[in-house]
């Protein structure tokens, strides 16, 4: 399997990140990259989800063999195997480390913009009449912006856990 992003329709969001941040990064803004040429098998589903979620429909996933795979050679994608597995460990660690969830209550949330609009990354009036959350766990990059956006929410509909 192979997942490329259209940087043309990629607005930056997030999305891909939250659910399969072993196969794309948003540290090189404006736009998502993808990470890994060729999909384990253990991550194809999460790819599939990032492609399904992705608001824009950004991401592009071609099933089957990676292209031109029949001229490269086994070792290869035992190699790239071996990266998304020492990738893995630093990525769930750097998860574990993450505890912040930011929540909104639909029922308290006027769909007012603030929370968008200070933190962008993290939510979203697009797909539900109320803010939605992108991101969990909130990356430490973002804590403060999440605080300032629980913070300036007029109906008081976000909560943070740690």
């Amino acid at each position: 399997m192979k997942v490329t992003v259209d940087k043309d329709l990629c607005i930056g969001c997030g999305v891909c990140e939250g659910i399969a941040p072993e196969l794309f990064s948003l540290e090189n803004l404006p736009t998502a990259e993808v990470l890994l040429s060729f999909v384990p098998e253990d991550m194809r589903e999460a790819a599939r989800q990032a492609a399904a979620d992705c608001p824009e429909s950004a991401i592009l996933v071609e099933e089957g063999s990676a292209p031109h795979q029949e001229h490269e050679s086994p070792e290869r994608d035992i190699i790239v195997e071996e990266f998304a597995d020492e990738n893995r460990d630093d990525i769930e660690l750097e998860l574990k480390e993450k505890k912040m969830k930011a929540i909104v209550d639909k029922d308290l949330c006027i769909a007012c913009g603030v929370c968008e609009g200070i933190a962008p990354e993290v939510f979203s009036l697009q797909r539900e009449p109320y803010a939605e959350v992108l991101l969990d766990p909130i990356p430490a990059d973002m804590e403060d912006a999440v605080e300032e956006a629980k913070e300036e929410c007029p109906e008081g509909a976000i909560t943070i856990e740690a």
